[in-house]
């Protein structure tokens, strides 16, 4: 009995049945399996024409998932260029977001610093930590200079 070879279609399917992946992604997963270019073009073609690979819906969502985990947009488009989305797929979608959300990362970053603060006395120290948090975070610097700034005025309640 002879072996059969899945088809890229075949082996890309399977590869985006447990989860939504970026163009990327799946050209990486049939290159490791050794599907040629064309091949590999024409499927990768064929899934965005079907709709089953967005890279702009991916990154909506991406930016979504994200924000649940409190983090900044910045962080998130960072981890979509790594995962081969085009900038201009980053920018725009990270623009319809934020829009579309009416999301304020100024309050996502105080929230968190705010937590991070809970029941401390403000000083550089403590400023400091809560700036490498939100770096660490995503968010950007006139953010979290704002949310320092805030912090310093205020009981921060």
């Amino acid at each position: 009995m002879s072996e059969h070879k899945k088809t890229a279609m075949e082996t890309a399917s399977a590869y985006l049945a447990s989860r939504m992946r970026t163009s990327q992604e799946v050209r990486n997963r049939l290159r490791d399996h050794e599907y040629d270019a064309a091949e590999t073009e024409d499927t990768i073609r064929e899934l965005e024409a079907l709709g089953y690979l967005n890279d702009y819906e991916y990154a909506l969502r991406y930016y979504e998932y994200n924000r649940e985990k409190r983090r900044g947009s910045q962080r998130a488009a960072r981890e979509l260029l790594q995962k081969g989305v085009d900038e201009e797929t980053v920018r725009n979608s990270r623009e319809d977001f934020m829009h579309e959300q009416k999301v304020d990362e100024f309050e996502d970053a105080l929230y968190v610093a705010c937590r991070e603060a809970e029941d401390k006395e403000y000083d550089d120290k403590l400023g400091a930590k809560i700036a490498r948090k939100l770096e660490a975070r995503g968010f950007e610097n006139r953010v979290i200079i704002r949310v320092l700034e805030a912090l310093r005025k205020s009981d921060y309640e």
